[in-house]
């Protein structure tokens, strides 16, 4: 119950950046599956236009491939408008395929500088609108846009460096008409708006869609799958370049919010405390403790080593010798100050194996009878 309690402000706290983090995400989501859908009745669905168009004698035939466009296209015997809903998400090689269809028409919807150079012959240049302008007049010759008037689409994309173009703002057009290798007709869309089921209705949004969609009888609505074959074939782009912005800024809010809980929650390292053991334990003790189990497992080969080890490094200190020095080394050593034989010497710090229990005492006594002459030399 008191962890519990410990935790319980740290825990409400998660839960409120959790919630933030979804919240932003599926505000700011950007571009998600549903957006200008032709089937979907939510807010930025495109069912109404769709329903607009069919009620005026438009066929309109939603397709999520690249194949599945090119069908259609043929199917309407180039009497179509194609109608390329998010171009961001299409790889240059689907882009290449598009702009190789012969349409009547290709509308584009907020274009990225990629797509609008493959679509377009001109040198279109693309970017977001600065002041976000809204709602803006089409201060400009053409007929659709004249009979539109105001309309929503200045919250996007602008274009410059194209012939022609209408919705003037700071940065640009805020739509653009040129020639491109799809069609000599075709237009470029900054804002997604007009064509939205909840600002379809606002003041001339819904004149400027069906003028731009129901100009000739079949209109092909692209949304674009990312499992389309052609999309995974030419791996262009990652998992992370078509994910929405709102998603990734949503994941790096909850890693940060994530951080920081953990630096509140971590423990402070401060300065080394020395405790006491509980039990002293001699060092005979343990020699003896180590000895049984030797014993009990037989394994007189690994006593044997431990023996010689031990007196090897107790040599070598002694003679002025580095620790680690070989046998060979200690023996000859020895033998220089006028101690036993290297060979002999050699012998005893690196001879055979003992057999057995007896073999291995005597390697003891032969290991302490060697020790004690060095320490007479």
């Amino acid at each position: 119950m008191t962890t519990l309690r410990a935790w319980r402000w740290p825990l409400a706290a998660l839960a409120v950046l959790l919630l933030g983090a979804l919240v932003t995400a599926l505000t700011f989501g950007g571009n998600g599956g549903g957006t200008l859908d032709p089937d979907s009745a939510s807010p930025d669905g495109g069912r109404a236009l769709a329903s607009l168009l069919r009620e005026r004698g438009v066929t309109v035939t939603p397709v999520q491939t690249t194949a599945g466009a090119l069908t259609a296209v043929q199917g309407a015997r180039g009497e179509a408008t194609l109608l390329v809903t998010d171009p961001g998400l299409l790889t240059l090689v689907q882009l290449d395929a598009l702009a190789a269809m012969p349409v009547a028409r290709l509308v584009v919807v907020q274009p990225d500088p990629e797509s609008a150079r493959v679509f377009t012959s001109e040198a279109a240049r693309v970017n977001a609108s600065p002041d976000g302008a809204g709602l803006v007049d089409p201060a400009c010759p053409d007929t659709d846009a004249t009979a539109a008037g105001n309309a929503d689409i200045g919250d996007g994309e602008v274009f410059s460096g194209l012939s022609a173009g209408c919705y003037q703002t700071a940065g640009g057009y805020a739509l653009a008409t040129a020639a491109g290798p799809a069609s000599d007709d075709t237009v470029l869309v900054g804002s997604r708006t007009p064509f939205r089921n909840d600002r379809l209705a606002d003041d001339g949004n819904a004149a400027l869609a069906l003028r731009l969609l129901g100009k000739h009888r079949t209109v092909v609505w692209y949304l674009p799958d990312g499992a389309d074959p052609d999309a995974l074939a030419s791996g262009h782009k990652s998992f992370t370049q078509v994910l929405p912005a709102g998603w990734r800024w949503g994941a790096l809010t909850l890693v940060l919010a994530i951080g920081l809980l953990a630096l509140w929650q971590a423990r402070r390292l401060g300065p080394v405390v020395a405790e006491r053991m509980p039990v002293a334990v001699r060092a005979a003790e343990t020699a003896e403790g180590r000895a049984r189990l030797y014993e009990r497992g037989r394994v007189t080969d690994r006593a044997a080593g431990a023996l010689r080890e031990a007196a090897r490094a107790r040599l070598a200190a002694r003679l002025g010798l580095p620790r680690m020095a070989a046998a060979g080394d200690v023996a000859a050593a020895i033998a220089a100050r006028g101690g036993p034989a290297a060979a002999e010497t050699l012998g005893v710090l690196a001879g055979p194996v003992p057999g057995d229990d007896a073999g291995l005492v005597g390697l003891a006594s032969a290991l302490d009878r060697l020790e004690a002459e060095v320490g007479r030399l």
